[in-house]
């Protein structure tokens, strides 16, 4: 028992340097790497900056792995004290809870997703521990074999080479979505590196350790690191830090630690004040496009993922006919901004006229069906406020989620569904029951909403299915454009062409590698927020219209439409005025949300500011559309009146409610 013993703690004794700094050495390689990645291309506005963008990306590895060092010797001391003999054992069942733990804080959302998808939610329990269990033991697996193979002489490059193979891969695959992911990436390669590389340290360790003045020296840097990490880097290297997929330290510490500036000046002047306080209970009073007596019919197309360029583009309205009617009959609305990048927000906020902050989000549906949604948001709802007025509103159901119950087009008193699961229904399945209620409205009001998935990846529904992905998506698009000509064909008839308009946009466009991102929800940049807005039919004065514009102006328009009062707590301001030929300033702020990123429009500026990486950008859309260049940095004082009003915005209107606590928290 006794030689047993010795030996066990003899074990323990020899292998005790390696494990307590494998994750600070992997840490620090893999910010050597993202280092290496992120600055092969790119171009500092100051050579200053890419000094201070590498010394704080290895401040922030050193702070966080010297944390997780740190938790991971107390836990495995503690549990060595518990079971004294099987120091290994201890340890890993140390790493194995630090590893489910720490993943959990950051995939806890993806592993309630995944578990719910699994099985149609069944067992959805089971699953979410298994999946967080099992990502901490295969990170103390993990460890263990690479420490294994870091006490061979030959074979601990080839566990710290398996390693950095894991990081480069990190920075390719899926790169500009799923930050939660590549942290755990990052965690998983560098622990490989570290493992491996430990025992090489060994010696090293010990006889640094072993000087009083190189100890203390090591304290005071350590210290230091962890200090700048806390407090962490000006924004223009923030910026620079988190754009690469493979910072996880940076991304972690903004999560946890960093702030944002809380601006103390006065609102910009620009933004009307009244839009900057809590809203009067009044109604506003409608203003009719039409007083001829002809009960109206309103129908609302939104089209999938249509970027605003795409359709604005002379050479592709030569093969969108029905596009092109429209823009030269209509009203063409060519500054129009979707309040998010995402379908789910974009429409709920529409339909309710509050943004995404606005309103009590939660997790609903079944299965692969669930998603964060405003299912149990208590706001009154456009379709259901023209209900209470008598006036018929029909829906049909393309995608799942846009069903009444889901919260995001809520409170239609006549749906069709024409899709299950998470299937994307076709523009014949969506056109066809809508064009028979049209014909069926006779002498009757209407207010009716359909939206086209085409155009949507993988872009296959057109006449181009291989090649560019772009020209194939635009080629879709001019299948969509196909179907809204037998719309305006079914509104020409005799019953409908008097007193029928038609209202024509998109809930979020599209990148095709701008900014380095593909398709939506990622960003809020101007490809995935500029939207073509049409709107044509009886009493409509064409014109193109220049004005910022915003989809929140379309609920107090169709209020207008029908002569309904607009409650004033709605967001935006109805464009009759436009309808009928006027041009009229537009006071209300717009805003846009996504992935926990506000924007605020004043102006040609747009203030962009990134609650969970602690980011703040502004640029300036007329001199610099691409939103290419950064202007925060260069005067901050200039723009902190925008940032003011964004923020006095948010105390006026974001949900507050006893017991609410967000699922996207900043």
């Amino acid at each position: 028992m006794t030689t047993r013993s010795v030996g066990a703690t003899s074990v323990f004794a020899q292998n005790r340097p390696r494990p307590f700094v494998a994750l600070t050495i992997g840490a620090v390689v893999a910010a050597l790497v993202d280092i290496g990645f992120a600055t092969r291309d790119v171009e500092f506005p100051r050579v200053s900056t890419e000094v201070l963008h590498a010394f704080f990306e290895i401040a922030t590895a050193l702070a966080v792995g010297l944390f997780l060092d740190g938790v991971l010797r107390a836990l495995a001391v503690g549990a060595r004290r518990l079971v004294p003999r099987a120091p290994r054992l201890t340890f890993f069942a140390a790493y194995a809870v630090l590893g489910s733990l720490g993943v959990w804080e950051i995939l806890e959302r993806v592993y309630s997703r995944q578990a719910a998808s699994l099985f149609n939610g069944k067992w959805s329990t089971p699953i979410y521990l298994g999946l967080t269990v099992g990502a901490g033991i295969a990170l103390a697996t993990l460890h263990i074999f690479a420490a294994w193979l870091g006490r061979r002489r030959f074979f601990f490059a080839l566990g710290a080479l398996v390693g950095v193979v894991g990081l480069l891969a990190n920075q390719h695959i899926l790169p500009d979505d799923y930050a939660e992911g590549h942290a755990v990436g990052v965690w998983a390669s560098a622990t490989m590196v570290g493992a491996s590389l430990a025992p090489r340290f060994e010696r090293l360790i010990t006889k640094l350790a072993s000087r009083r003045r190189l100890r203390f020296g090591l304290r005071v840097a350590a210290f230091v690191s962890v200090a700048l990490a806390i407090v962490g880097p000006p924004n223009v290297v923030r910026v620079e830090l988190v754009a690469t997929p493979g910072t996880a330290a940076a991304y972690v510490l903004a999560l946890t630690m960093w702030t944002l500036p809380r601006s103390t000046v006065a609102p910009d002047p620009r933004v009307d004040p009244a839009w900057l306080t809590t809203r009067s209970p009044e109604p506003r009073a409608p203003d009719p496009l039409r007083t001829d007596g002809l009960p109206p019919v309103v129908v609302l197309v939104t089209i999938d993922a249509v970027r605003a360029e795409a359709v604005m583009d002379p050479d592709h309205l030569r093969r969108m006919p029905t596009f092109s009617r429209l823009m030269r009959e209509g009203v063409t609305f060519t500054d129009a901004h979707s309040p998010g990048s995402q379908t789910a927000v974009s429409l709920s906020a529409l339909f309710s006229g509050k943004y995404f902050s606005g309103l009590r989000w939660g997790r609903y549906g079944v299965g692969k069906n669930r998603f964060e949604y405003a299912a149990d948001d208590p706001s009154p709802r456009l379709p259901a406020l023209l209900d209470e007025e008598g006036i018929p509103t029909f829906k049909v159901v393309s995608l799942a989620f846009l069903t009444n119950d889901y919260g995001v087009a809520p409170g239609f008193a006549e749906e069709i569904k024409v899709t299950t699961g998470r299937r994307h229904a076709t523009a014949t399945e969506v056109t066809t029951p809508l064009l028979d209620r049209l014909r069926a409205a006779k002498g009757q009001p209407l207010f009716a909403f359909v939206h086209l998935t085409e155009p949507h990846a993988p872009y296959d529904r057109g006449a181009i299915t291989e090649g560019d992905p772009y020209d194939c998506y635009v080629s879709e698009i001019e299948v969509a454009d196909a179907y809204l000509g037998k719309i305006v064909k079914t509104l020409e008839s005799r019953d409908l062409a008097r007193r029928s308009v038609l209202i024509v946009s998109s809930d979020h466009g599209e990148a095709f590698g701008e900014h380095d991102t593909w398709r939506h929800t990622k960003t809020i940049y101007e490809e995935l927020l500029r939207v073509p807005l049409v709107v044509w039919g009886a009493g409509v004065s064409p014109q193109r219209v220049d004005v910022p514009v915003t989809l929140l102006d379309l609920g107090p328009t169709i209020f207008d439409l029908f002569d309904v009062p607009t409650p004033n707590a709605w967001l935006g301001e109805s464009l009759v005025p436009f309808l009928r030929g006027g041009v009229t300033p537009r006071t209300r702020p717009i805003m846009a949300e996504g992935r926990l990123r506000k924007a605020l429009f004043v102006g040609d500026t747009k203030l962009l500011v990134d609650t969970r990486r602690k980011t703040i950008e502004v640029y300036d859309l007329a001199n610099d559309p691409g939103e290419e260049k950064n202007l925060w940095d260069d005067d901050p004082d200039r723009y902190a009146p925008i940032l003011s009003a964004m923020q006095a915005f948010g105390r006026a209107h974001d949900f507050t409610a006893p017991g609410y606590s967000p699922v996207y928290k900043p």
